[in-house]
């Protein structure tokens, strides 16, 4: 699943879930029941590989994203950056569109500011 910018159309976040029995991208093996995976890649931060996450997480985080993606709905997947989507303008930004700061923090190219990265503060 992926997240376009609303702005300038390069990707914004992408979002890879995995079910029991798939094996995820760069995996060595296959997940053994009832595991979940979660691939990660946001505005400012990812995780990486991967982490495992429970069935209901995986669920909520599909549901999320599942078109058409509004603020409202993509937020309950509880990505602290939201997955690039800014509240006020309900789209989607990329990176360079949030132009985040050193810090984390960024402003959309409407000029609503929030943190996007969850160790950062507001500068």
């Amino acid at each position: 699943m992926q997240v376009r910018c609303a702005r300038c159309g390069a990707v914004a976040a992408r979002v890879e879930v995995y079910g029991p029995g798939e094996t995820p991208r760069g995996g060595e093996a296959a997940l053994g029941p009832g595991k979940w995976w979660l691939v990660f890649e946001g505005v400012v931060g990812c995780n990486g590989r991967g982490d495992l996450i429970d069935e209901a997480r995986a669920r909520r985080i599909s549901r999320a994203f599942t078109p058409p993606l509004s603020y409202r709905q993509v937020h309950e997947a509880g990505f602290h950056d939201d997955a690039g989507f800014c509240a006020e303008c309900d789209a989607g930004y990329c990176h360079g569109c949030w132009n985040p700061s050193t810090s984390g923090f960024g402003r959309c190219p409407n000029g609503h500011g929030k943190s996007l990265d969850p160790h950062g503060w507001r500068d």
